[in-house]
């Protein structure tokens, strides 16, 4: 599985290969990077202006809009998909997102 996420003006750009048969896997993953991000509530705030998704046999490309001012962080986001789909954590001094 090849992950990528990037930040292009106000919206994080996250582009996932290899996913054939684990498209909701990977949605899961990002509704608890979400949770994560707020302490583990149930209910978290909708920081989203936008999402769109599409996705194919084996790939899915997700863009997340922040809304009223919120940006999301790219490198957060890889960091915490990173871990729910691969099972491991960046290792320190990898490389970041690209820009």
């Amino acid at each position: 599985m090849m992950l990528r996420v990037r930040e292009r003006g106000d919206e994080v750009h996250i582009d996932v290969d290899g996913v054939a048969g684990h498209q909701q896997r990977v949605l899961q993953a990002l509704t608890e990077c979400q949770r994560r991000a707020y302490g583990g509530q149930e209910e978290v705030p909708s920081a989203l202006g936008g999402v769109s998704v599409r996705a194919g046999a084996d790939m899915m490309r997700i863009r997340l809009k922040g809304s009223e001012g919120l940006r999301f962080e790219a490198t957060a986001i890889y960091q915490c998909l990173r871990e729910a789909l691969l099972g491991r954590n960046l290792p320190a001094g990898a490389g970041p997102p690209a820009p």
